[in-house]
């Protein structure tokens, strides 16, 4: 699975957020393989934009649909500020079609077998295990996790629909760029123990709210704790 577009190409017409009116009031649909992000860009831009001026008016109650989308607290609150310059709209539900436990079972990998090249696009909805290499200008998304059983030197994001539990695993690491949910790049400390030396495979993660790495043999802990 590679060189996919991004959630504005045509599998896209479809814009990442959309408004529709209900009986009982609107419904705002999230695209669940956009990067958050992009939601929240899309959303601004409607309620500020011309459609806004259609929101104006008597209490209007909400539901915010994310499909396959878990929204954090954070993310929800970032949802709710956005809404509250129409003071009229009042978001009574956000609705997802998973379960915290049933999105953790999902997590199908998608195994690749090869070096990732430059100006080479590998996206995949769950987990991505890369066999190989992925060189500098290689790109991997996963809306899971990533791990590479190689040299990681391109770029890589990992919960790339905002899952901040994600993580991105290598043998060894020389990134263009790591990424994680929201979070771009690593911390000073992170990036001293990436490196191409490393003896044993790690994998770099987000604790709060910055880039951490550990062993990997660690991770289970790590998740265990969250």
């Amino acid at each position: 699975m590679q060189n996919q577009p991004g959630c504005e190409m045509p599998r896209a017409a479809k814009h990442p957020v959309t408004i529709k009116g209900i009986r009982d009031g609107l419904v705002f649909l999230f695209d669940d393989l956009c990067p958050f992000e992009d939601i929240l860009s899309d959303l601004r831009e409607k309620l500020h934009g011309a459609q806004g001026q259609l929101l104006i008016g008597p209490i209007v109650r909400v539901t915010i649909q994310t499909g396959r989308r878990l929204l954090t607290t954070e993310e929800k609150e970032q949802v709710r500020s956005l809404l509250s310059v129409y003071g009229n709209l009042i978001i009574q539900d956000f609705h997802s079609t998973e379960t915290e436990d049933s999105a953790k079972r999902k997590r199908e990998a998608f195994l690749y077998t090869g070096t990732v090249r430059s100006g080479q696009r590998i996206e995949h909805d769950g987990d991505i295990m890369i066999i190989g290499d992925v060189n500098p200008g290689g790109q991997v998304l996963a809306t899971g996790d990533i791990y590479v059983m190689g040299t990681m030197r391109g770029t890589a994001h990992a919960g790339y629909a905002g899952n901040n539990q994600a993580v991105i695993a290598a043998v060894y690491f020389q990134p263009t760029q790591l990424r994680i949910g929201n979070v771009i790049s690593r911390s000073p400390d992170a990036s001293s123990r990436l490196h191409v030396e490393a003896t044993e495979m790690e994998f770099a993660y987000l604790r709060d709210g910055q880039m951490a790495v550990d062993k990997l043999p660690n991770l289970h802990r790590i998740r265990a704790r969250k």
